[in-house]
């Protein structure tokens, strides 16, 4: 099973996400956190497998969760799932630890893929 903390300020992004990650056989959507600093202190308590990761948020933000989550947890992979396409944004988040990236253009497909492929170790960067 691979434990997935969705991170948007978003509710609607939030339950969309998890409707679509709740008919997926062995993804399970362990926890939502609508702030970097809810996100940061889910993963010390919970250690989930996959964070998939909102840029712009309210308080410390995706991009400084990240750096603090894959400080504290390394065992927890981060993808980012955003709607900023244009560069350096990719190659920025993937140098902060990031094993992914995403937009939220992004088929439920796609997002499944990226969420198998970082789990299993690889990378994984939107073809946008």
């Amino acid at each position: 099973m691979i434990n997935i903390l969705l991170v948007d300020d978003h509710e609607l992004v939030r339950t969309g996400i998890n409707r679509i990650l709740s008919e997926v056989r062995g993804i399970k959507v362990v926890g939502e956190a609508q702030t970097g600093e809810e996100a940061v202190q889910f993963c010390r308590k919970n250690n989930p497998d996959i964070v998939l990761m909102d840029m712009n948020m309210p308080g410390i933000g995706g991009m400084e969760a990240t750096k603090k989550i894959v400080r504290y947890c390394p065992d927890t992979k981060v993808i980012f799932l955003t709607i900023h396409t244009e560069n350096p944004i990719p190659s920025k988040v993937m140098q902060i630890g990031a094993a992914g990236y995403l937009t939220k253009s992004a088929a439920p497909d796609e997002m499944i893929k990226a969420i198998r492929l970082v789990h299993s170790g690889q990378r994984y960067i939107a073809p946008e």
